[in-house]
């Protein structure tokens, strides 16, 4: 996508120098920045992650090098609070910038505290230093990645759009990257359903780059909350060839076009993706993991007819990520794992996993942000998915209903929270307890009026209301 990179002498003439005197580290930085910024594979130079490994092999001493490489890693999975290998190499860049410390400036010095406070899970205390770091350098962009990250999986929308709007006029319109920022504003206005503006700034990011996947993956969003599903499909695969080319985001865009497939029943095409799109068939990345679970429980709330079909597909989910059984931290990602679990996992597993989850909250060696938050939130949330997996839907009820408007907090989009939206209708429909079923119907219209045009939530609907009721809405 790109094939000029900056150098030592570039990033000081725009006002963000850096320790290194290595040029080959600092192009190197500029390639990773690049493929982090736009969610692609920089095919020249191996990838992402060989990219940060010759990175870091061009200068040991790399500050910001290690600050992104470390980051990266830290925003990408749970498995990473639990890598002693990636702890080791946290404490070194510590112990490195304060023998340094005479020499970096203070933007990398918060770089270094903003990744020290992320491995301990605290993001509002990175959230504060990005932002503290873009007040004085609103250029920085992996201070805006990192923090659209942070916001991202703090489930703080307003705050996620107006980080960009801030930054976004103090750009030169000839400065690298400078056209992913339409993207990244572009998904704030959507969460914030401001989407006839989101849609402007979307369109202006494709308009610039083509191969914008998050853009166009922006444009799915609108699409979504607009109910325009077949609009949506059309402009996924108008422009599949070009977010094609972005590995860290098509798997994603994939799970948008099937949503849109499912609210038409479409379920051929659905099954097609799902054993041979690779993002489905051979998953690997967390975002892999939480689009094929979320995709699978959807067409089990929507009655997809061949449940041994599913079963199957959840348990080599389950083989996959097996490992990841006892490594919590975003609930975001955690609360998919626990679908797996709820719909596949034996009875030894599930408390495996909700004892390891404790043991989690009680560890002091994580900040007091994120254990508290699974505290409030995550063991209700994965006790809810498991009686549901279970039948317990009175349950299921009596845990997910209290806190379904604490659910932003756990992370995700609007869009990828949806599911525990239909988790609660249909567990409130099928639950025993009359007084759940008059909760259900309120949340079923709340649902409709947000989403007149879903068939999805019609049918899910249409399965408890007698027929003479259903047509005089």
């Amino acid at each position: 996508m790109r094939s000029n990179w900056r150098d030592c002498a570039a990033w000081h003439s725009e006002k963000l120098p850096m320790n290194t005197s290595s040029n080959e580290a600092c192009k190197l930085y500029d390639v990773c920045l690049s493929q982090f910024t736009g969610y692609y594979e920089e095919k020249q130079f191996g990838g992402l992650a060989n990219s940060l490994n010759q990175m870091i092999n061009s200068d040991p001493n790399f500050i910001l090098g290690h600050c992104l490489k470390n980051g990266i890693e830290l925003l990408g999975t749970n498995s990473a609070f639990y890598s002693n290998t990636l702890s080791d190499n946290i404490n070194n860049l510590i112990k490195t910038s304060e023998l340094l410390s005479n020499e970096i400036t203070q933007r990398e010095k918060f770089h270094v505290k903003a990744i020290e406070y992320l491995h301990k899970g605290d993001l509002v205390e990175s959230i504060k230093i990005w932002e503290d770091i873009l007040i004085d350098h609103p250029t920085d962009m992996m201070a805006i990645r990192m923090l659209a990250s942070g916001y991202f999986y703090t489930g703080n929308s307003i705050e996620m759009r107006d980080s960009i709007a801030r930054v976004l006029p103090k750009w030169n319109t000839n400065t690298p990257l400078y056209n992913y920022l339409y993207g990244f504003y572009a998904f704030g206005l959507s969460q914030t359903k401001e989407l006839e503006k989101a849609e402007k700034y979307a369109r202006k990011g494709i308009e610039l780059n083509h191969l914008d996947g998050w853009a166009c993956h922006t444009i799915a969003h609108i699409n979504e909350y607009r109910s325009t599903f077949n609009e949506g499909i059309n402009f996924l695969l108008k422009t599949e060839n070009d977010w094609q080319t972005c590995e860290f985001i098509r798997g994603h865009n994939y799970w948008h076009l099937c949503l849109f497939y499912l609210e038409n029943q479409e379920y051929e095409k659905i099954i097609d993706i799902l054993d041979n799109n690779p993002s489905f068939s051979k998953p690997q990345m967390t975002i892999d993991l939480v689009n094929s679970s979320s995709l699978l429980f959807r067409l089990k709330l929507d009655g997809f007819k061949d449940s041994g079909y599913l079963d199957t597909k959840f348990k080599e989910l389950k083989n996959v990520f097996n490992d990841r059984l006892i490594q919590h931290g975003y609930i975001y990602s955690d609360s998919h794992m626990a679908m797996i679990y709820a719909m596949c996992g034996t009875d030894k597993e599930k408390k495996v996993y909700l004892d390891s989850l404790q043991d989690f909250i009680s560890d002091t060696n994580f900040s007091k942000f994120i254990r508290k938050l699974n505290l409030k939130i995550s063991g209700k949330l994965y006790e809810a998915l498991f009686s549901y997996g279970e039948g317990n839907f009175s349950k299921t009820v009596d845990l997910l209903y209290p806190i379904r408007y604490d659910l932003f907090k756990i992370g995700g989009s609007n869009a990828q929270r949806d599911i525990f939206n239909l988790i609660l209708i249909d567990a409130c429909f099928r639950s025993e307890s009359k007084r759940h079923n008059t909760i259900g119907q309120g949340l079923y219209f709340e649902r409709l009026a947000q989403r007149e045009n879903s068939s999805l939530t019609k049918r899910l609907g249409d399965r408890y209301f007698i027929n003479e009721f259903y047509e005089n809405l």
